[in-house]
C-alpha cells in the first residue's frame, strides 16, 4: 500500500509542471517568416511586406500586398458575407469600408480603417505581437472567424482584455489605439 502512495505522489508531482507550461507559443520560432523566398525576422522589420499570415509559430508567410495574401487564402470580396450584408443594410459606401479578412482569421491592421500593414492569426492561444514586429501597432481589426469565435487583445495598462467580436470589425480602436501587445485568435 505504501508503494502505491509513493508512486501516486511521484506521478502527480511530475504531471504538475506539464500542466503549468505557458501557452504563449514557441518564442524561438515566433516571428520568423518567409517573404519573397527569404527568411525574415519580423521583430526586426517587415522588409517591405504589407501582409503576414501566421499559420503557426513555425509557419508565417508574408506578402507585398493584402491582395496577394487574400489570393493564397481564397478570399474574394464579392463573396464576403459581411460585405454583402453591410451593402444591403447600409449601402455600397459603408460596404467599401469593411476591411478585407479571409474566412477563419482575425486580422489586425496598423492603421485605422483597415489600412497599413496587416497581421493575421487563427490559432487559439496568446501570441506576443512584438515577435511579429506589431507591438503597440494595432489601430483597427476584423474578426472573420466562426460565429462564436471571439478574438482578444491584451492591452497595456488594462487589466482586462479587449474583445474582438466574431464576424465583426472596428475601423478604429479609439482610446485603445496602439495599445495591444498580445493577441488570442
Amino acid at each position: 500500500m505504501r508503494s502505491f502512495f509513493r508512486l501516486a505522489l511521484v506521478v502527480i508531482m511530475t504531471a504538475v509542471p506539464l500542466a503549468a507550461a505557458p501557452a504563449w507559443g514557441q518564442a524561438s520560432e515566433a516571428g520568423l517568416a518567409v517573404y519573397e523566398g527569404r527568411l525574415v525576422d519580423l521583430a526586426k522589420g517587415w522588409d517591405g511586406a504589407q501582409s503576414c499570415v501566421v499559420f503557426s509559430t513555425s509557419d508565417t508567410r508574408c506578402f507585398a500586398s493584402h491582395a496577394d495574401a487574400d489570393k493564397l487564402l481564397g478570399y474574394r470580396r464579392d463573396a464576403d458575407p459581411l460585405v454583402a450584408q453591410t451593402a444591403r443594410s447600409l449601402g455600397a459606401v459603408a460596404a467599401a469600408a469593411v476591411p478585407s479578412c479571409s474566412s477563419g482569421w482575425l486580422c489586425l491592421y496598423e492603421n485605422t480603417n483597415g489600412g497599413g500593414r496587416r497581421l493575421q492569426f487563427s490559432d487559439e492561444y496568446w501570441h506576443y505581437l512584438s515577435d511579429w514586429g506589431f507591438n503597440r501597432s494595432t489601430s483597427s481589426w476584423r474578426n472573420n472567424q466562426g460565429a462564436s469565435d471571439a478574438g482578444h487583445l491584451s492591452l497595456y495598462n488594462l487589466t482586462t482584455v479587449y474583445n474582438c467580436a466574431a464576424r465583426a470589425y472596428a475601423l478604429s480602436m479609439g482610446s485603445y489605439n496602439d495599445q495591444a501587445y498580445a493577441v488570442w485568435g
